[in-house]
């Protein structure tokens, strides 16, 4: 698994993982937008590539290949326990396939970082059952998203709030995308600390 990594002089780290078809800097935007002096790490899906580009294949049928995902998931695990970064304040964001794997991260690791930010995850029942976290979760969806049932993303926010310290939903009015909304009150909830 590749990645890129942008240091600054802040002692904040943004750790990204992209949609589909996204790459090393197609979440760079929003770090803009959060903390444009936090230093960076972005991982790049190894699974498919262009406009395919993911960390896991697809569900068929709706359903995970549970194999391919534990696999994805381990596999990053290492590369981050290989680089042994020492950030006093990390923040990961997941964008739909990225956000799906920081779901299977925060399975195993439910500690890995304070902050973490699933935007437009899917729900895919996965067990936290074992996993007790510190980590302040925000989770997001769009009314209108044409991938992910809200109410499904209710239920994962449900499951989740057993299990970490704070979790939070945001239901916009958009689709897929990441909305200029969304970026406000993700602003706003990141800024809330």
């Amino acid at each position: 698994m590749q990645h890129f990594i942008s240091e600054k002089s802040s002692e904040d780290l943004f750790v990204l993982l992209h949609g589909t078809g996204g790459n090393e800097f197609s979440l760079l935007f929003l770090t803009g937008e959060l903390d444009p002096q936090a230093s960076v790490i972005s991982f790049v899906g190894d699974y498919q590539t262009g406009e395919q580009r993911r960390y896991f294949p697809l569900p068929k049928d709706g359903q995970l290949d549970h194999g391919s995902f534990s696999s994805a998931v381990d596999q990053f695990l290492k590369e981050w326990d290989n680089l042994a970064l020492a950030y006093p304040q990390i923040t990961f964001i997941g964008y739909s396939n990225g956000a799906n794997l920081l779901q299977g991260i925060l399975q195993k690791r439910p500690n890995i970082a304070q902050r973490i930010i699933l935007l437009h995850p899917q729900e895919f029942h996965l067990d936290y059952l074992n996993s007790v976290g510190d980590s302040r979760i925000l989770l997001t969806t769009g009314a209108n998203d044409p991938l992910v049932v809200p109410g499904d993303i209710m239920a994962l926010s449900k499951r989740m709030k057993a299990n970490f310290r704070e979790v939070e939903l945001l239901i916009t009015d958009g689709e897929h995308g990441v909305t200029d909304e969304e970026i406000f009150k993700v602003r706003q909830w990141y800024q809330g600390d």
